[in-house]
């Protein structure tokens, strides 16, 4: 089950249970308070609100929070998919990461052959600099050997 279905079933059993509830705003944001959870009565309208669509809002922020307290409390029983499409993501963002672990793996050892193959290249053409220099000093010095003579 993909987030956005998530967001979703979550946000309509929320829906529901404010509805068969009769609970309002404020009384919603007392239950988050007394969890210590704070989400601002303006986006408690906007995701209670029929003509939002509820895959736009954070569903850790936001939706999970409000779940955690309306469901809970009113004992709606549909849960089990949440946590099965919850595990699901954790299972998919687990094969994600592993598979981004292989690929920081070989995108660091492509690194390190780079580096070291460029170090090589730095070191050579160092020793060619060097070379030319000594032969620049030799000429330097058969030139002032020339003036010198031309000179006496």
């Amino acid at each position: 089950m993909e987030i956005n279905k998530l967001k979703c079933d979550t946000v309509g059993r929320l829906r529901r249970v404010k509805k068969d509830n009769g609970l309002t705003i404020s009384q919603i944001m007392d239950m988050l308070e007394k969890r210590n959870c704070y989400i601002s009565e303006t986006t408690i309208k906007r995701l209670f609100s029929e003509n939002n669509d509820p895959s736009s809002f954070k569903y850790q922020s936001t939706i999970a929070p409000l779940a955690d307290v309306l469901l809970d409390i009113y004992n709606d029983e549909s849960g089990s998919e949440d946590v099965s499409a919850l595990k699901a993501m954790i299972h998919d963002k687990n094969e994600m990461i592993s598979i981004l672990v292989v690929k920081n793996e070989e995108i660091r050892a492509d690194y390190e052959k780079r580096i070291n193959h460029l170090q090589k290249q730095i070191a050579m053409l160092e020793e060619h600099l060097l070379f030319r220099e000594k032969q620049i000093d030799k000429k330097d010095d058969i030139i002032s050997k020339l003036l010198s003579k031309v000179v006496d």
